[in-house]
């Protein structure tokens, strides 16, 4: 299974979109793996997790088809994680001529579909129908697409468990284990892992507090290093397991090449814009 982190940054970007604090600044002047684009991630050629306001930048800095997209999971409908605007354009009468896919597959928790119904709501059932097929996602159900298989688990992040999922993701030879966003994982969610002997390959953990305490929907490293550390004690991880942090907001402080070593030191990779790992 390969990875790639087309966007790691929260909801604002990292330099943010109208920011010139010190984290932003020194960001901006270093450039490189210190710029980061909001959050999406694409397992192989045919999975997409998240559709940001900047998935077409990222089609074009990674040189994706985004047409070969088979499956399109969202994590939740915060606008950093689901802006419908360009699924429009899936459309081959005038904007996608010649897809490498005709379908896709759009999938997530109730909330995302409502708001993806609400978004296309003026337009008519055969067209959306034709070229996206929306699917309602539940907590805990296990789902086969292609030869992935996809199990939603709550996410700590909203009150509404009908509103945000992380992910545990299959391809028949490694387990993916997608944490975004989330804050501490609920007790429902351990014993679901340790229920059904989940055993992750590879943990992408938010960080969206960096070093600053994680709290609420997100983690930072310390709630980050409680979680890898409560994984590997439950047997949901072990000493080949690689953890990776990812989703940062520039308040956390440190940008890319501050953190890696500071993340290291606890085990985690730092995950930057465009990184791709074979799990």
């Amino acid at each position: 299974m390969k990875l790639r982190y087309l966007g790691t940054a929260a909801a604002e970007g990292w330099p943010a979109v109208f920011c010139r604090c010190p984290h932003c600044d020194r960001a901006r002047a270093a450039g490189g793996k210190n710029i980061r684009t909001r959050s999406q991630a694409m397992i192989n050629s045919d999975m997409l997790i998240d559709f940001p306001p900047d998935a077409n930048m990222h089609m074009l800095t990674n040189n994706i088809d985004y047409s070969a997209i088979k499956f399109l999971l969202i994590t939740h409908p915060h606008s950093d994680h689901f802006a419908p605007l360009d699924l429009a354009f899936r459309d081959d009468a005038y904007y996608a001529h010649n897809l490498t896919e005709e379908k896709l597959i759009l999938a997530g928790p109730k909330r995302v579909i409502d708001a993806y119904e609400n978004y296309f709501g003026r337009f008519s059932d055969e067209r959306r129908c034709k070229y996206i097929t929306p699917m309602v996602l539940e907590n805990y159900v296990t789902y086969e697409f292609g030869d992935y298989k996809v199990t939603p688990i709550r996410a700590n992040h909203t009150r509404d468990e009908n509103n945000a999922c992380c992910y545990i993701i299959n391809d028949g030879s490694k387990t993916l284990l997608y944490l975004h966003d989330t804050g501490l994982l609920y007790d429902d969610v351990w014993e679901y892992l340790e229920n059904n002997k989940i055993k992750a390959d590879f943990v992408s953990l938010d960080c969206t507090f960096v070093t600053l305490p994680g709290s609420g929907g997100h983690l930072g490293l310390d709630t980050c290093k409680i979680t890898a550390d409560m994984m590997r004690e439950k047997g949901i991880a072990d000493e080949n397991t690689v953890f990776c942090v990812n989703h940062f907001s520039h308040n956390g402080g440190a940008i890319y090449d501050e953190l890696v070593p500071i993340a290291a030191k606890d085990g985690f990779l730092t995950s930057y814009d465009g990184m791709e790992v074979e799990i």
